[in-house]
């Protein structure tokens, strides 16, 4: 069997291996970054969400404040009004929480993709040690 001229040779190829480790450890690092970066933003938005509904919160607890002067000055009107709109705000406040929790919770910043990679680039080249035993290397019925 003879090899083709454009196809590379053995030697040639060894010589291109440490050059490909390294390019691709360097590609797989720009993977965990990109994983690790979406993760953080995620978990930004949701920890904004949280701000978000402690802003709320506070409007709440003014609303109860003046619901329970009203309720102390007058008998019905004011503080039954204040009453509904701290409710309101209780509400929104709970769904923010909610929607931000949920954020957070899906903004695992371990970079899971990137790990199954480098995982399998490890057992493929384990495979490719174990398999250098093979016929070829002068096992039975190999070169010799």
């Amino acid at each position: 069997m003879s090899r083709k001229r454009n196809e590379p040779g053995t030697f040639e190829l060894l010589t291109r291996l440490p050059q490909q480790i390294v390019s691709l450890a360097k590609i797989e690092l720009a993977n965990a970054k990109r994983e690790v970066l979406s993760a953080a933003k995620k978990i930004g938005i949701g920890a904004a969400g949280i701000v978000v509904a402690l802003f709320f919160l506070f409007f709440m607890l003014e609303a109860l404040v003046i619901a329970a002067v009203a309720a102390l000055a007058l008998v019905w009107p004011w503080w039954l009004a204040a009453l509904v709109v701290a409710a309101g705000l209780l509400v929104l406040a709970a769904l923010a929480i909610l929607a931000s929790v949920m954020l957070i919770k899906r903004g695992n910043p371990v970079p899971d993709e990137t790990i199954d990679r480098v995982t399998g680039d490890i057992h493929a080249m384990g495979e490719v040690r174990v398999n250098n035993d093979g016929p070829a290397f002068g096992g039975p019925g190999g070169v010799r």
